[in-house]
């Protein structure tokens, strides 16, 4: 069964408030798993993803650019759709699946161990996933970050020319205060 966590216990891992979770999981379309009684958990991939999240939000990319580098995928699917173990829930109610017979308790033990196999290799092609959102994420991050270079650069180029330009006019204009005020001194005597 995959780990999950509470509200709270996301909230302390990610450093996010649970209100700005949930306007997150809103705004971004986010599909957040619940359990039986309808509360939210998290799992280590929406902890992860909060956290990518968070990362972004604080060097200033806003929610509408996040949403676009977020996948489809990671949406639109609970992470544990695939996970569900001992009951499904039609319709608001909890329906027990029942146990089919296993038969030998060898083949018991070959299935769990293909069992163990296949989420293994679940595991390794989920964490390929999120290797690969991640390096896309601090690849959309650099160019971003290098465009605001590139514009700061710009306009401290033009704050530098305005300043010079101001600095020329003060000084011409002091050029023609000092020529006014020999004039008048010349005119007063």
């Amino acid at each position: 069964m995959e780990k999950r966590y509470t509200v709270r216990q996301a909230v302390t891992m990610t450093g996010v408030k649970s209100y700005v979770l949930r306007y997150w999981e809103e705004e971004l379309d986010l599909r957040i798993g619940r359990n039986e009684l309808g509360h939210r958990y998290y799992t280590p991939f929406d902890i992860q993803l909060f956290l990518k999240i968070n990362e972004l939000k604080n060097r200033g990319l806003q929610l509408k650019a996040i949403r676009t580098l977020i996948p489809q995928e990671a949406r639109n699917t609970y992470p544990s759709d695939l996970a569900k173990t001992g009951s499904e829930i039609l319709e608001g109610e909890a329906v027990e699946i029942e146990d089919i017979p296993v038969g030998t308790p060898e083949e018991a033990a070959e299935d769990m161990f293909m069992e163990k196999q296949k989420t293994s290799k679940e595991h390794r092609e989920d964490d390929k996933k999120i290797l690969e959102f991640q390096e896309i994420l601090e690849r959309l991050i650099h160019e971003e970050m290098q465009r605001k270079k590139e514009g700061e650069y710009r306009c401290r180029s033009l704050d530098e020319a305005i300043r010079k330009k101001q600095q020329a006019r003060r000084e011409a204009a002091a050029a023609c205060d000092g020529t006014k005020n020999k004039r008048n001194r010349q005119g007063c005597r």
